[in-house]
């Protein structure tokens, strides 16, 4: 909504974007209605809004509903007292709440680390070479029984991370620390995914993966022959195999 100057003094420039308190967490909303601010912005800064513009917005919309957002124009009335009110949650409230630091994102190298998997595409689904004669026989027996398969293999650190995201959270914490089994569905923190090494396989029949696919018979068929081919099921997720069944 406003960008930071040294004074309000002769001012004339608009406050420029409207604000929505969508997608901040429950527990954020929580701490606002009990009117604790301070507690809010940790939280919000904790889910990953760390902008101190963004938190600023978040305390002054919350202390003025009546606004919905609006942001403040130096037309209106009572714009300077309004404005000096932002820029004091600001730096008596926001600037002065402990908020995590951002942790710094690992380094990408240059080129890949020894011990890198080889990867290569086996039918569509990149997968370690080791294991391509075995994934290609099972994808060739499949087809030939009418049951044509699909899917995805390996992941690479990066990719990783965003499914972390996706089922577990934006946090630090979430995304490094948070038990696999919290996340939806269950998801391998980073560096310890099978994916990672090109030995597991998400499966998909069709269209049908992940919470479908149980029902199709592309499971069936791999609970029937998977196992001659290498690969083992994980029990809670019916579309992910691998060497070790993890």
């Amino acid at each position: 909504m406003y960008r930071p100057i040294p004074t309000l003094a002769g001012r004339s420039a608009e406050f420029e974007e409207e604000f929505s308190f969508v997608g901040f967490p429950k527990p954020v909303m929580d701490a606002l209605s009990a009117r604790n601010e301070p507690l809010a912005i940790q939280r919000a800064a904790d889910a990953g809004f760390r902008d101190e513009n963004t938190l600023t917005d978040l305390v002054f919309f919350s202390r003025h509903p009546e606004r919905n957002g609006a942001p403040l124009r130096s037309s209106e009335a009572g714009f300077t007292a309004l404005a000096s009110e932002w820029v004091s949650i600001r730096d008596r409230l926001v600037r002065a709440t402990p908020r995590p630091p951002v942790p710094s994102a690992p380094a990408t190298p240059a080129k890949p680390p020894p011990g890198a998997p080889d990867i290569v595409n086996v039918r569509g689904i990149l997968v370690a070479r080791q294991i391509a004669p075995q994934v290609d026989a099972l994808l060739a027996a499949a087809q030939a029984d009418g049951v044509p398969l699909g899917g995805s293999g390996f992941r690479s650190p990066d990719e990783q991370i965003a499914v972390r995201k996706k089922n577990c959270g934006t946090t630090h914490y979430d995304i490094y620390d948070k038990s696999p089994s919290q996340c939806t569905p269950p998801t391998a923190r980073p560096g310890t995914s099978m994916h990672e090494r090109g030995l597991a396989i998400d499966f998909k029949y069709g269209s049908q993966m992940a919470g479908q696919f149980k029902d199709t018979p592309g499971f069936g068929w791999l609970q029937r022959n998977a196992a001659r081919f290498g690969l083992k099921n994980y029990a809670k997720e019916p579309w992910h195999w691998s060497t070790t069944g993890t």
